[in-house]
């Protein structure tokens, strides 16, 4: 803690343009000279523990403090941090910090001075350090003239860390004011510097997106300030495992390639591969290029069901809508938990509180995720599933009637904004013109709204508007009851264009019952004739099913194969001779398994063989065999595999009626069983169909 005398001679420095003789100084301060120097050197300690310039004696100039805009108010922010008493967890906070981040040594001595406490106090809160590390496999160990130090993995280090500023401080805001700054916050900053997520963030805004401002941006920001924060200390990852690949050119690889421009760091080619492959799976666009995709797409489908049944919602009417956001969501956590890295959600408790119900049906079917991954799931990422089941609710719920045109701003990211859009669209007679973060205050006025709703306070709008929560409770209802009273005068009515996709499958099964065989023209002059009066269909939800796809020369029955990479290649064979695929998607399902395992065993006795659309897929197409002698594929609670599958998506939704399909067949014990005893092809063929709806 710095002395009051001392406080007031920084403050006084750095107003001083051109330099004070000491001789001043010590007049303004009423002290002698050697007092001033005394204070100097105490502040000039503390300068330099904050990575600060020096107060310096200039020849012909005198005493001079010479500090940027920007540090100089990092100066004055770790000023009054720095006296104000912190509390326990505060200290071990910022022990760690010290330790990780800072490049001059970090002495427990000093921390007692910096701190205002007693050794005794300190050695408890080193105690609590240590523990919470054991979790990590890290030790804080004493090594001569550099300090204390983090022993472990260097991934495990910087894991740590980010779970750490997650917890104690939730979703990171460099743009949050000062005033509202939380303590731990404060502490953060001292180590790195808001221009340092500034920095990153124009990165962010110039290869990846100017306007999402979701969660995973600010997740994006934190993990890079944590790698560079560790390079700066010359502290880097050991060789990469294999796995570690890095990517094509993309937006994140772009993003990599301009940090190192902006920050002028000097690093090996196994960090950029390193760093990319956290932010990938931080990251939860273009996740089809993702190995988790088909498991994902599974556990999407499976969780829909689940949570209809369990609650008696019928999220099949949204059930499009609904699977896009969850599947992508879902993608990027499987990845996530696999990596230890689980995100923090600072409105779980309110999600948890006000949909209850929806929360706890989700959380009883996470042990299918912990089954398939072997980690624990949070109820943070619980919370986060919650809240697309909550919006798709809302919209099934809603009238679809509008009277008024309103913005809602959140910076909360885009799915709380989402839903905060459907609670108020469900709740009252609200048109929802857009959802902006605080980065998108400028285009407010040429956007066609009357009224403005916003999970932050805003100044100089020249729309009314209402501050709200990001969970709407009964209380925030009959605020927004009033302020909408209070502008009924700018209600308008709007008439919506309606999916029409219902209607045209409700035509489709109208003509079958009449015995009529929908050829391919006449379903393409119903779509032209639709079209034609403006009645829109959702192409998403037009999709084959297994029975349309899975021909009969594409079932083979008692398949004999010598082991797994033979049974994927002979299954594939069919697709093969009718050109749906191309001989590299083999060799491209057998290199995934042996490099990542038998994660295509995706159920009891059953493998859904398959890579990525990219990798030779030329259409749609499935196969499956019923193998003669079951073959293990190295799954711990699956092998041996009695039937095999194999896929052929050219994208991420043409296919879904079969994976629909599939899920009812694992799911379907008895099914199941019959369908592995199956004493011919004919039987066994029955058994894929049964309990199939045709549909177009």
């Amino acid at each position: 803690m710095l002395r009051e005398r001392t406080i007031k001679i920084i403050k006084y420095l750095i107003n001083i343009e051109d330099g004070i003789s000491l001789e001043v100084l010590a007049k303004e301060f009423q002290v002698s000279e050697r007092t001033i120097r005394n204070e100097i050197s105490d502040a000039n300690y503390f300068l330099a523990k904050n990575n600060l310039s020096y107060i310096k004696n200039v020849k012909k100039r005198g005493i001079i403090l010479e500090l940027g805009a920007q540090k100089r108010a990092t100066l004055l922010n770790n000023i009054e941090r720095v006296n104000q008493p912190l509390s326990p967890e505060e200290r071990c906070f910022d022990l760690i910090l010290d330790i990780a981040f800072n490049d001059s040594p970090t002495y427990l001595y000093v921390k007692e001075k910096q701190f205002q406490v007693s050794k005794s106090t300190l050695d408890d809160d080193m105690r609590k350090v240590r523990q919470s590390l054991h979790y990590y496999q890290i030790e804080v160990t004493s090594i001569a003239k550099k300090g204390l130090v983090l022993s472990g993995a260097e991934r495990s280090i910087r894991t740590m860390l980010f779970d750490l500023i997650n917890n104690s401080i939730g979703i990171l805001d460099y743009q949050i004011n000062t005033i509202d700054e939380s303590m731990y916050e404060k502490i953060l900053f001292s180590y790195i510097p808001k221009s340092i997520y500034e920095n990153i963030d124009d990165v962010y805004d110039y290869t990846v997106s100017s306007q999402q401002n979701s969660y995973y941006r600010k997740y994006f920001l934190l993990f890079t300030s944590i790698w560079l924060g560790r390079l700066k200390i010359s502290e880097t990852i050991a060789k990469s495992s294999p796995e570690i690949l890095l990517s094509d050119e993309t937006d994140v690889v772009s993003f990599i390639r301009q940090i190192i421009q902006t920050f002028k760091v000097y690093t090996s080619t196994e960090e950029i591969k390193y760093l990319s492959f956290i932010l990938q799976t931080l990251n939860h666009k273009n996740m089809n290029n993702s190995l988790e995709w088909v498991q994902a797409q599974l556990l999407t489908i499976q969780l829909i069901k689940f949570v209809e049944h369990d609650t008696g919602i019928p999220f099949s009417r949204r059930e499009e809508e609904l699977y896009e956001g969850l599947y992508q969501h879902i993608t990027g956590l499987l990845s996530r938990m696999k990596n230890d890295l689980q995100v923090v959600n600072p409105l779980k408790d309110n999600i948890k509180s006000n949909y209850s119900k929806l929360y706890h049906s989700i959380a009883k079917f996470t042990p299918y995720f912990e089954k398939i991954i072997k980690k624990h799931i949070t109820c943070d990422e619980i919370a986060f599933l919650t809240i697309y089941f909550s919006t798709s609710e809302c919209k099934i719920n809603q009238d679809l009637h509008y009277v008024y045109k309103a913005i809602v701003v959140c910076n909360h990211g885009m799915a709380t904004a989402k839903l905060l859009s459907e609670n108020l669209k469900q709740l009252f007679n609200i048109d929802i013109v857009a959802t902006l973060s605080s980065r998108e205050f400028e285009i407010l006025s040429r956007l066609d709204a009357d009224i403005i709703f916003s999970t932050i306070r805003l100044t100089s709008v020249n729309k009314p508007y209402l501050f709200l929560p990001p969970i709407i409770r009964d209380i925030d209802q009959e605020k927004i009851k009033v302020f909408l009273n209070q502008n009924i005068h700018l209600r308008r009515t709007i008439n919506e264009k309606s999916d029409y996709t219902q209607l045209f499958l409700s035509i489709l099964n109208v003509i079958e019952s009449e015995d009529i065989t929908i050829s391919k023209h006449l379903y393409q002059k119903l779509e032209q004739a639709l079209d034609s009066h403006d009645l829109k269909i959702n192409q998403e939800e037009i999709q084959p099913m297994l029975k349309e796809i899975l021909k009969e020369s594409n079932i083979l029955f008692d398949l004999q194969a010598s082991n797994w990479e033979d049974a994927i290649q002979k299954v594939s064979t069919p697709l093969i001779e009718s050109n749906t695929i191309e001989p590299r998607y083999i060799d491209s399902m057998i290199e995934s398994v042996k490099k990542h395992g038998p994660y295509i065993v995706i159920g009891q006795h059953i493998a859904l063989a398959h890579a990525r659309p990219e990798d030779g897929v030329n259409k749609l197409g499935i196969s499956v065999a019923k193998l003669k002698h079951p073959i293990k594929f190295g799954h711990d609670d699956n092998d041996p595999v009695k039937v095999i599958f194999c896929l052929a998506a050219i994208d991420s939704y043409s296919h879904l009626n079969i994976m629909k399909n599939l899920v009812t067949l694992i799911n379907d014990d008895n099914r199941l069983k019959r369908l592995f005893s199956a004493e011919n092809k004919q039987d066994f063929q029955q058994l894929l169909f049964s309990d199939i709806s045709v549909k177009i």
